[in-house]
């Protein structure tokens, strides 16, 4: 069942133990980690295991991470997006797209972002090209929340904080600043692992406060 982020702690679970759920096209399983209880954003894992068509989500960008397995091919009308182990991949969701798996199952991470609704930045460790952006909130947006998602090989954890604007959140890297343990855009984790089943991707996820505490 998908966990909404709450104000008392840090939820911690295997994400393994997660019911897995139809797709939203039928053609496969997803397990959902959190999801923000207004929709303008979730994050999930999904299992491929045959090629097929990809679930539309019209009004949202999309971030995938393959977490085992060597890789897919998303491919639609002038659309080409290569979908690789530890590498995060953009795209939106309104597109038509055919999975072909390069080299047998895998398993992927999703991040929806409601376009307007959200920002987020994704990082993987031990990955010079393991960091992204996505999305966007209005101009002069304030009341910002974050929450913090940290998936590994079989657990996540998930984390929420306040942003104030230009007051550095507790517990969330600033962009642009190359954090021990985290990739920074363009920049390689020293000592990072570099097997595929032991990494972390770290999602920050921004939005608009929108309950209280």
């Amino acid at each position: 069942m998908a966990q909404s982020p709450d104000p008392r702690g840090p939820v911690q679970a295997s994400w393994l133990a997660l019911p897995p759920e139809p797709w939203k096209n039928g053609g496969g399983v997803t397990r959902t980690l959190v999801a923000d209880p207004a929709g303008r954003w979730r994050v999930s894992i999904a299992d491929i295991e045959r090629d097929g068509p990809y679930s539309r989500f019209p009004g949202y960008d999309r971030v995938s991470v393959v977490l085992a397995g060597e890789g897919v091919m998303l491919q639609g009308e002038g659309v080409a997006v290569p979908l690789r182990l530890r590498e995060p991949a953009v795209f939106g969701g309104d597109a038509l797209l055919q999975s072909t798996l390069v080299g047998g199952p895998v398993q992927v991470l999703n991040l929806f972002v409601l376009r307007g609704g959200a920002r987020a930045s994704v990082t993987c460790s031990g990955s010079a090209s393991g960091c992204c952006e996505v999305g966007a909130l209005p101009a002069g947006a304030d009341g910002l929340e974050v929450t913090r998602v940290r998936v590994t090989a079989g657990a996540y954890e998930m984390t929420r904080g306040v942003e104030m604007p230009g007051v550095d959140s507790p517990g969330v890297d600033t962009p642009g600043v190359d954090t021990p343990g985290v990739c920074t855009a363009g920049v390689a984790t020293p000592g990072a692992p570099a097997t595929q089943t032991d990494f972390t991707v770290i999602l920050d996820i921004t939005v608009q406060k929108s309950f209280p505490d």
